[in-house]
């Protein structure tokens, strides 16, 4: 099985009523009270059978994206899921936290449990502090997520994840988004 731990192998993807739940609360709190928020919320125990449901038989779609643009230092194009894809969202981020989390490097500060905006610039200080003779690269690839190349990402996936529900939703969310003009999904050449 190459480099897949014991655990990695065994590990599913809790998809019960109860785990949405769970998955739910968590992604809710501190969430604004938007519309689509407010009606999830309305018929949460509707949208968690059926999502539950959904996932189970393998009927889930993720749906479109909401698109709109935002502007305070740049300005950026953002794509907004749904209620129902964000839980969905939110409950692979859990999953995948279990297999992915042990491979990073101890520097790596976004989207990790107990790390942080706060304890990167705390960490960064730090280095300055030891070191002050250093200097700090900045840097931004321009559409990143445009330029991700679906099929090599399933590839990789595939090659950690082991639970044939999980590979299913994670396939149809990488499907899902589509940079606009590319419809191949295959991700663009990156820009230099």
């Amino acid at each position: 099985m190459g480099n897949v731990s014991i655990e990695e192998q065994t590990l599913e993807l809790d998809i019960s009523v109860q785990s949405l739940h769970h998955v739910w609360q968590n992604f809710s709190h501190g969430k604004s009270r938007s519309k689509d928020f407010l009606v999830f919320w309305y018929c949460l125990e509707n949208e968690l059978v059926s999502l539950h449901n959904d996932l189970k038989n393998e009927n889930y779609h993720h749906g479109r994206y909401r698109s709109f643009m935002v502007t305070d230092r740049k300005r950026r194009h953002i794509q907004v899921a749904s209620m129902r894809d964000r839980v969905v969202h939110r409950l692979l981020y859990e999953y995948l936290v279990n297999i992915f989390d042990h491979t990073f490097f101890y520097d790596v500060w976004s989207c990790r449990k107990g790390k942080g905006l706060l304890g990167a610039i705390e960490r960064t200080q730090e280095f300055f502090r030891d070191h002050r003779d250093q200097y700090v690269w900045r840097a931004d690839i321009k559409k990143f997520f445009d330029h991700v190349d679906h099929v090599f990402l399933k590839r990789m996936l595939a090659r950690k994840v082991r639970d044939p529900i999980a590979i299913y939703v994670l396939h149809n969310i990488v499907d899902s988004y589509c940079a606009a003009g590319n419809r191949g999904g295959g991700g663009y050449p990156l820009e230099m």
